[in-house]
């Protein structure tokens, strides 16, 4: 009785619960994004499985999300030890036979000069995602290699989650494609990225894909930026690269997905350039056969 009394007294004083989420063989999984029912990001946990979140209600309901296992709703007086059982639900067969990999093609090729725009991850936009719609060059390499993106991370190295999805019958990001956490370091500074994919074979359709980069509330994602006035702003890495399009290609995602519309600049010389144009992420796609 003593026990229950100090729990729902650390529940109301303290408004944080402490964590870990584990498989069914008590191993600890990481990058497990959590939800609060409004649809927020709450936490993802770390490479040890644990998270903490902070300003919660006893009676409050978490969302606990992972490739490759099935969601699970947890209440938070119950969230000190969560245990996610694997998915038993297969994906879409999108590999047909073995790359030959004796060519290779590069598409949606960029200059890094003409990156001007970065865009944020974090808790206003937690994906980002490029349509790549099929042509003759996927037709003739149709095998996914590596991905190339334009990353600036300030202060120290991050971590993203990629997926890669089909496109929806609604024309927005749709089932994901590969049934396994695709976690990608990203090095400190300002550079071009290369994810590698060779391992997982997989095989564009003629309807296309969508790569999205996932944001993940990791403790080495978070960095602090001052103010004039010493005044602290938490902030996010990494941050995506853009170029100006002339079509539409950029998604992006905050309780629902969205397409980005043409961009008015802030008044700032180096955006000049993307006037009265799309939003394109500086990504591009090496293939082989």
């Amino acid at each position: 009785m003593k026990s229950l009394f100090f729990l729902l007294c650390f529940f109301q004083l303290s408004a944080q619960v402490k964590g870990v989420v584990v498989d069914e063989n008590n191993k600890p999984i990481p990058y497990v994004n959590i939800w609060f029912a409004n649809g927020n990001l709450a936490d993802t946990t770390e490479e040890d499985g644990t998270f903490i979140i902070s300003d919660l209600k006893e009676n409050q309901v978490l969302f606990f999300s992972a490739m490759g296992f099935e969601k699970k709703t947890v209440k938070v007086a119950d969230a000190a030890r969560v245990v996610m059982k694997q998915s038993a639900i297969e994906l879409k067969e999108v590999q047909l036979e073995n790359p030959r990999a004796n060519l290779s093609n590069q598409i949606d090729e960029f200059e890094r000069k003409k990156v001007h725009l970065y865009y944020g991850l974090g808790l206003t936009q937690w994906s980002l995602a490029k349509q790549f719609t099929y042509n003759d060059t996927i037709q003739k390499t149709p095998y996914l290699a590596s991905i190339l993106v334009k990353t600036q991370s300030p202060g120290g190295a991050s971590k993203v989650k990629v997926r890669i999805t089909s496109v929806g019958p609604d024309g927005n990001p749709g089932e994901d494609l590969i049934n396994e956490d695709l976690i990608f370091k990203v090095k400190k500074g300002d550079r071009i990225s290369e994810f590698d994919m060779s391992q997982y074979k997989l095989k564009i359709e003629e309807s296309g894909i969508f790569v999205v980069i996932e944001y993940l509330m990791l403790d080495e994602n978070q960095y602090i930026i001052y103010d004039k006035y010493k005044k602290p702003y938490p902030h996010s890495r990494p941050s995506i690269g853009t170029i100006p399009s002339e079509e539409i290609t950029f998604w992006c995602y905050n309780k629902k997905w969205r397409k980005m519309d043409k961009r008015n600049p802030y008044n700032y010389p180096d955006e000049e350039h993307y006037f009265n144009k799309y939003i394109e992420l500086a990504m591009s796609l090496k293939l082989t056969n």
